[in-house]
């Protein structure tokens, strides 16, 4: 019997994960913009041209950071390189502080810069000497749709590769994003004399609540990470953090899990901690709006503090509308057996899975293992009947009073409304995407029918 070939264009649409956080350095200013960057120890070159940004010696200095694809559970570390070195063992020589809660407030849009969501934290620079060190800010997803199952930890890789990891039968965790400043501090110990930095006394100066001797389970230990762990709250007006909690339960959500529902308070933070206080030139950041990246440029408009009207849409299949040509006309390329899409598809097989529930009509529905183990993280839907299935979910209060309506005084000078499915990185409409790189081509493929 003779095969029948047939030439057929199909648009594709490629990604990479489409569930992650991404997340940068804002003061200090960065190497670069990116917020998605998993290869480190920095997300790109060090640039002789961007100066070194001073932090002052031997005292506290707030920092600031964004976010531009909000995700439960991602906590961040904080590291200063040697001087003039930004190799993997530099960084992990001096952890300056470990465990920094994520805000779960953060609803940012990636697609509009200015909306990303900022926090701070203040840490203890010790008294050293460097001309060009580098502050490194990783962010860990330890979550079961990054390989982090329910109930298990992980650790950062470049501890375990420089066996800086207590537990050192932890595996790697799988996505890490990576961010770094050039910075000089005129101290008086030169930073290269310093073969490992005391974390411990940097902690004890912050009375830090999250120091490895605070959690008998170990979810404190350096550079280990437990399950959707080290989830906060922060002041939307002045980024600083309020209080700290559990690690997250109960929520299937890739982008927000409702505080309201899936907070359980550990530590409410004192009006006085040392790690909230403004301390430094950074901390005037937190005044001023944020703004699209420029290198070496810290923002300079001030902040307008009026209402936040926080709106999250309901239908858990909306972040996956850009995956539907994986479902349909990539069907051709896609392995009965293994579910994997192959040739000109191929990246369909990094996030695909992750959305199979949300096309159940799908021709290939349930390749490989059912509908696979990952389609599970997704609760039902049909990307064939999406509706208006957006409807406001207010938070507890953000800052300020409460209004009548159950809103709160927060930071902006519009109402800004969020939603799951901020996580596509291209629009449609008002719907922004939160692939990590989405890229629509026109492939020209044959089929052969048998």
């Amino acid at each position: 019997m003779k095969s029948l070939c047939l030439p057929v264009a199909i648009s594709l649409t490629f990604f990479q994960t489409p569930i992650q956080a991404h997340t940068r350095l804002e003061c200090p200013p960065p190497r670069s913009g990116k917020t998605g960057e998993k290869v480190g120890p920095c997300d790109a070159p060090d640039d002789p041209l961007l100066p070194a940004y001073p932090l002052k010696p031997g005292a506290f200095n707030t920092i600031t950071w964004l976010e531009s694809i909000a995700h439960p559970g991602a906590p961040g570390r904080l590291a200063l390189s040697l001087d003039g070195d930004d190799s993997l063992e530099s960084f992990e020589s001096c952890l300056l502080l470990d465990h920094i809660p994520h805000d779960e407030y953060s609803m940012p849009f990636f697609s509009d810069p200015q909306s990303w969501h900022r926090s701070s934290i203040t840490i203890w620079i010790p008294d050293v000497y460097c001309e060009r060190c580098h502050l490194q800010l990783i962010t860990v997803m330890s979550d079961a749709a990054h390989g982090v199952p329910e109930d298990t930890t992980c650790a950062y890789e470049g501890a375990l590769e420089t066996g800086r990891v207590t537990n050192t039968d932890l595996p790697a965790c799988p996505a890490v994003y990576h961010s770094c400043s050039p910075v000089s501090i005129s101290g008086t110990v030169p930073r290269n004399d310093i073969e490992e930095c005391n974390t411990a006394e940097f902690e004890e100066k912050l009375e830090w609540p999250m120091r490895p001797q605070d959690s008998s389970e170990g979810h404190f230990d350096y550079s280990s990470y437990y399950h959707r762990g080290d989830p906060g709250l922060y002041d939307l007006s002045s980024s600083r953090l309020m209080m700290t909690g559990s690690p997250i339960e109960g929520c299937d959500s890739f982008s927000f899990c409702d505080p309201g529902e899936h907070f359980d308070m550990m530590v409410t933070v004192p009006e006085d901690a040392s790690y909230t206080a403004m301390e430094g030139t950074c901390a005037a950041i937190v005044t001023m709006e944020v703004e699209d990246f420029e290198m070496g440029v810290l923002p300079s408009v001030p902040r307008n503090m009026s209402d936040v009207t926080v709106t999250v849409d309901q239908d858990p299949c909306a972040m996956c509308a850009l995956a539907k040509p994986c479902f349909f006309e990539a069907c051709p390329l896609r392995d009965e057996i293994t579910g994997n899409w192959t040739g000109l598809a191929a990246e369909c097989s990094v996030g695909g899975p992750f959305c199979e529930v949300c096309f159940p009509d799908s021709p290939c529905y349930g390749f490989g293992s059912d509908g696979g183990e990952d389609a599970a993280l997704i609760p039902s839907g049909n990307m064939e009947d999406e509706g208006d299935a957006s409807a406001d979910a207010p938070l507890p209060p953000l800052s300020g009073e409460s209004t009548s309506d159950g809103g709160s005084k927060g930071s902006s000078d519009e109402g800004i409304e969020a939603s799951s499915d901020k996580d596509i990185e291209a629009s449609s409409g008002n719907t922004t995407s939160g692939f990590s790189k989405l890229v629509l081509v026109a492939l020209g493929v044959v089929i052969c029918l048998m």
